[in-house]
């Protein structure tokens, strides 16, 4: 991917190494300076929520526009994240997201029977049997006994089933859920897992963005095309560091230097444009938080009043300003990195 004509090592620790030290230090500079921005949205929004007029009316709203947009028939769940119940939603979402899914172990782990015959310890009607079972279990949200039907089929079997849900889920992303949830449960914050298929907010005191977050959920079980936005942003954002990289470790084309190849073509492309195509990879992430806003904001149109309705796409719209802000820092910083890394690599 690298041309080492006409370079030294300079060119790849010296400049490489400011660059990078110079992204890092941008990317802080604007997160200090978009923070209280980002701060101010929010508490703008917990203080519009939380008047006891629009707390009422936006918790009734919120119900009936979970139920009128189809959601609620779609089996997407809402829960009012409280303090006092805070770890109850914390052991739910943990033991769905274990059962629920194709990301989930317990698929996994039937994947893996059904997959591998040297592993295989349920023949064809056994495990005809225990998909009925636990699909009845799912059906009636019975998790813990899914689980142990599950362990209690294959006990004694060439496949690990040791350990229980909550033991097996203890890692780093189930620590930051737990850190996630006690967030929403102070009102600082609302999210929709798509994994789990729910919805997570404070509605007494962050009641105002029920809409965006069903607006989510709206987008996750929507077409075909929506899905694959609310996925790609996911995935188009961990394009950025590569471009960086490209971006650092690409020499720069001396003035009249043609590029050899197709590799050598894409990596110079990518070079001498790497803010705009780092800005590129975030535009998923801006167009599925914008659809979410629209659309929560289709649903909101039915349930409030004209007020308040203009008052909640506003706070949505300012909330959405804070993604382009760091869009906008993120691709700057990328910019930046590479122009000061040529220029020391130059130098030398």
């Amino acid at each position: 991917m690298i041309n080492n004509t006409n370079t030294d090592y300079a060119d790849y620790t010296l400049g490489a190494g400011a660059g990078y030290l110079s992204y890092k230090g941008a990317t802080k500079l604007g997160a200090k300076i978009r923070k209280p921005y980002a701060q101010t949205v929010m508490n703008n929004m917990r203080s519009f929520s939380a008047i006891p007029l629009n707390r009422d009316a936006l918790k009734k709203a919120t119900y009936d526009g979970y139920v009128q947009s189809g959601l609620k028939a779609k089996k997407v769940y809402l829960h009012n994240v409280t303090s006092d119940n805070v770890e109850q939603m914390e052991k739910l979402i943990k033991k769905k997201s274990f059962i629920i899914g194709k990301n989930s172990k317990l698929f996994q782990k039937l994947n893996k029977i059904k997959r591998n015959p040297n592993t295989r310890p349920l023949n064809p009607k056994e495990q005809e049997e225990l998909a009925q079972k636990l699909s009845q279990y799912l059906k009636n949200k019975e998790y813990k006994k899914a689980w142990q039907e599950f362990k209690n089929a294959c006990k004694g079997k060439p496949i690990s089933t040791s350990g229980t849900p909550d033991k097996i889920i203890k890692s780093d992303k189930a620590q930051k859920l737990s850190t996630k949830l006690k967030v929403v449960a102070k009102g600082e914050n609302a999210f929709y897992s798509p994994i789990t298929k729910d919805i997570m907010i404070n509605t007494d005191k962050l009641g105002g963005a029920s809409f965006h977050e069903m607006g989510h959920a709206l987008n996750a079980t929507g077409s075909k095309a929506i899905k694959a936005l609310a996925i790609g942003r996911h995935i188009t954002r961990l394009f950025v560091p590569l471009i960086l990289a490209v971006g650092l470790l690409k020499p720069k084309k001396k003035d009249g230097q043609e590029s050899n190849g197709i590799i050598d073509k894409t990596t110079t492309f990518i070079k001498n444009n790497a803010g705009k195509l780092a800005f590129a990879a975030l535009i998923p992430t801006l167009a599925e938080e914008g659809l979410a806003s629209i659309r929560g904001g289709q649903i909101a149109k039915k349930v409030l009043d004209p007020k308040l309705l203009k008052q909640v796409n506003k706070h949505n719209f300012f909330a959405w300003t804070t993604y382009l802000a760091g869009a906008l820092v993120t691709s700057g910083s990328v910019a930046l990195a590479v122009k000061i890394r040529d220029a020391i690599a130059e130098k030398k």
